[in-house]
């Protein structure tokens, strides 16, 4: 079966048109997104829910089926070097530009061309805050656990079924001194606090493996004065199947610092024998059944997790690198949208 390119760029292009950058989260209901997304699917039954703040979940079904495709159609803000409109699809002899080709409108694309040109059940869960660091809509959405048998998360994954992804966590940290001149000795500078915990913190088992990364240091005011405020933005990536809170202890003991969380987001699976563990066991299973080509652990996070601590079994499976995404003249290959085409499509045909 030949995947229908032009019908997929035809679904792509209004999409790419919809102005979703998110900030500034300046998507509603009565927006031109949820108009192209009724006119794309007919004879679905659609709901949306607004959270405010440009958070949509966008439920469509026809009949019942097992499986939840999951695809947010939020992106990120319009980078500096774009060589052409990031909101028209602009097509090429192997690819298409445009904002959110690849992250991930390219994946919608798809989907709304398998929704017209079969008959399966279809369920798919369009979301518009991924990109806002918070994922108010799925786990708005995973308050009630969805009966689904697998859920299929779109992000660029060049193609390949991916079953395993990095945690994500951020935290500011504040650190409190005692102004003064700094010609005296006994007072506590802040600055000096962050940067004693920054070095002890780089020195720990697994900060290197866990990507630990410091992001900003601020504070003080000048050099002779001794600093009575710092502040630091941190993050790290824990492995799969790892707890971020073991690699958050042992920084939170080198220093005397207000932590704060900022973001946090599971690893895939969240945990090593517990109920994530078990759905990534069971979506390990379903991939292989359905023939679908597995690639490695990445180190980007994804909303996956979410459903799979939830015990969702969830796999990651998108059109594009990552590479692409988030960067001026963001694209999709054609190449990538015809194998995506019919990797969802054996999905389908897999659970109809």
């Amino acid at each position: 079966m030949t995947a229908p390119l032009e019908d997929i760029l035809g679904y792509l292009d209004p999409l790419i048109a919809c102005r979703t950058e998110n900030p500034p989260r300046e998507i509603n209901v009565d927006g031109r997104l949820v108009e192209t997304v009724r006119l794309a699917l007919p004879g679905f039954d659609i709901t949306v829910e607004d959270l405010g703040e440009g958070c949509l979940i966008i439920e469509a079904s026809r009949g019942t089926s097992p499986v939840l495709f999951n695809v947010h159609m939020d992106t990120v803000p319009i980078a500096p070097g774009w060589e052409s409109d990031p909101h028209q699809l602009v097509r090429t002899d192997d690819r298409a530009f445009g904002l959110g080709t690849s992250d991930t409108k390219g994946a919608a694309a798809v989907l709304f061309v398998l929704a017209a040109h079969t008959d399966h059940p279809m369920r798919l869960l369009l979301t518009t805050d991924e990109e806002a660091g918070q994922s108010r809509c799925i786990r708005s959405f995973l308050q009630n656990t969805p009966n689904a048998d697998l859920a299929v998360i779109a992000e660029p994954t060049d193609a390949l079924a991916r079953l395993e992804h990095r945690g994500i966590f951020s935290a500011r940290a504040v650190f409190s001194g005692e102004s003064g001149h700094a010609s005296e000795t006994g007072r506590r500078s802040a600055v000096h606090d962050a940067a004693r915990l920054i070095a002890g913190a780089l020195d720990l088992p697994g900060a290197l493996d866990n990507r630990l990364n410091f992001g900003r240091i601020e504070g003080g005011v000048k050099p002779n004065m001794i600093a009575a405020e710092a502040e630091l933005l941190f993050g790290f990536r824990n492995r799969p199947g790892s707890d971020y809170r073991q690699l958050l202890s042992s920084i939170a003991k080198l220093g005397d610092a207000e932590i704060t969380p900022r973001f946090t987001g599971p690893a895939l699976p969240s945990d090593a024998d517990g109920r994530s563990y078990r759905a990534q066991e069971a979506a390990k299973g379903y991939a292989s059944r359905l023939g679908l080509p597995v690639g490695e652990p990445v180190d980007f996070w994804t909303e996956a997790s979410l459903f799979s601590e939830a015990g969702v079994p969830s796999l990651v499976l998108g059109a594009g690198s990552i590479a692409q995404a988030h960067a001026p003249g963001e694209f999709v290959t054609y190449d990538q949208l015809a194998k995506l085409y019919h990797l969802y499509a054996e999905v389908l045909d897999g659970f109809a």
